[in-house]
């Protein structure tokens, strides 16, 4: 048998790059370098600069630096003692093009490097109900889910989440593309994770009350069942007088006995004038919420325009962040994937909407920005109106948020390469002291 089919019939698949070997490490501003392993300069401890108080097992934390730096800086605090409940990593996609705020044109090898390492990192620090959420579009997804099988295990993947991320038509292109895909892997496997992630929250807006029931307003879910069960082939009379059985490969909902008790309570419900196959009537505290979709529409969670339109509230007369998220696609994602006071980490700030949201859902979060100007112009000073209640936008009214909470900033200096510039710890320190808004507020009763 060749090596090729015995690695086919193992099951073990794997994507192969130039010097996959080696680790990538952040190298001055902006670049990236593969360092060997036994190179002398891993052991030097890297320099990090915190802005304020020691930080403690509950600080919600702004790294200005790398990833993979920050990661290993922050272990050496309580801030990740607790471990990580959901990660979400919305990285440069790859697209070879060039945006206001970076560059986006890595080698395929080293953007796969630098995606390998920070995933690798992230492992050990996740909880065991933990989750992550690779947020990409089709330049590189296709490869980004071998490598996050390789680093978390096949077993891991749950799904494909796919956001419609605009609404408007790109007639120069082939084909329009209007979505981004949303990897989500758990490493205790989907099963395991399945029991502790949130089902969504069924909106009671659109509940009705077709009958006029005294208890008020309900929502209906088919009376039926997968699977062949014996106790539960029975025949059922509609109003009209029609008999009906369950459909081929089904069964009713429930035995015949409780069929009855639900038709004497007045929970089974007859569409079609009474002649249709009965539903099972839901009152709102009988919601137990529903099961997410993979397909995300913009009606749901809002799109890219949605969010730039949001930042130009927040920063009027400023030229926007070119790839903001809506607050209202994280919302979902923190939603399903945590509860409050656990943390969210993200390792590609950007303009921060993942620290907003989860700071005005009540999580603790850790954030990476490597960009110091990007932080400068949009993460910080947008995470300040968040505290400050200042922030009207995104989920604000949604989550009832009117300020408060605090945060820390930490800058995380590179072991490779020379800062320069704006780029320097010292332009952040300047900055933070010629915008003296707090960064603690107590949170209103």
């Amino acid at each position: 048998m060749s090596k090729e089919l015995r690695t086919i019939v193992s099951g073990s698949v794997e994507l192969v790059w130039p010097n996959k070997n080696l680790p990538l490490h952040a190298s001055g501003a902006t670049s990236y370098t593969w360092v060997e392993d036994g190179d002398k300069r891993l052991r030097a401890p890297l320099k990090v600069e915190a802005f304020g108080s020691t930080l403690g097992p509950t600080s919600n934390v702004l790294v200005v630096g790398d990833g993979l730096d920050a990661l290993e800086a922050l272990r050496e605090t309580p801030v990740l003692a607790a471990g990580i409940r959901v990660v979400y990593i919305d990285p440069p996609f790859n697209t070879q093009k060039t945006f206001n705020q970076y560059g986006d044109s890595l080698a395929t090898p080293m953007w796969l490097s630098m995606m390998r390492d920070r995933l690798a990192a992230l492992k050990p620090l996740l909880r065991e109900d933990a989750s992550v959420w690779l947020h990409l579009d089709d330049s590189e997804v296709h490869r980004a889910r071998v490598v996050m099988d390789e680093v978390f295990g096949e077993g891991a993947f749950v799904a494909s989440v796919v956001w419609q991320k605009r609404t408007t038509r790109d007639s120069r292109a082939a084909f329009s593309s209007n979505h981004d895909t949303v990897l989500v892997y758990a490493p205790s496997g989907p099963r395991k994770w399945k029991l502790s992630r949130n089902l969504l929250v069924k909106d009671e807006a659109l509940l009705r009350n077709r009958d006029d029931d005294p208890r008020g307003p309900w929502s209906d879910a088919p009376f039926t069942a997968p699977g062949y069960r014996k106790a539960q082939q029975y025949d059922i009379v509609t109003p009209t007088g029609d008999v009906l059985r369950p459909p081929r490969g089904r069964s009713w909902y429930a035995t015949e006995a409780t069929y009855r008790d639900l038709l004497a309570e007045d929970r089974i419900w007859f569409p079609r004038n009474g002649a249709g196959a009965p539903r099972i009537k839901l009152f709102a505290h009988q919601l137990r919420g529903l099961v997410p979709f993979t397909v995300w529409g913009s009606a749901d969670v809002g799109t890219n325009d949605d969010a730039k339109r949001h930042l130009l509230e927040m920063f009027p007369g400023r030229p926007v962040f070119d790839t903001p998220k809506p607050e209202e696609l994280l919302e979902r994602i923190i939603h399903i994937a945590s509860n409050p006071g656990e943390l969210v980490v993200d390792l590609f700030a950007g303009s921060g909407t993942t620290a907003a949201t989860a700071h005005k859902m009540r999580r603790h979060w850790v954030t990476v920005e490597r960009n110091t100007q990007t932080v400068l112009d949009f993460t910080l000073p947008r995470l300040r109106q968040v505290v400050s209640g200042e922030d009207k936008g995104g989920i604000t009214g949604q989550v009832s948020w009117t300020g408060g909470g605090s945060f820390k900033v930490v800058h995380v200096a590179p072991r490779f390469g020379t800062l320069t510039g704006v780029h320097r710890a010292s332009a952040l320190g300047a900055a933070l002291r010629d915008a003296p808004l707090p960064f603690v507020r107590k949170r209103s009763a």
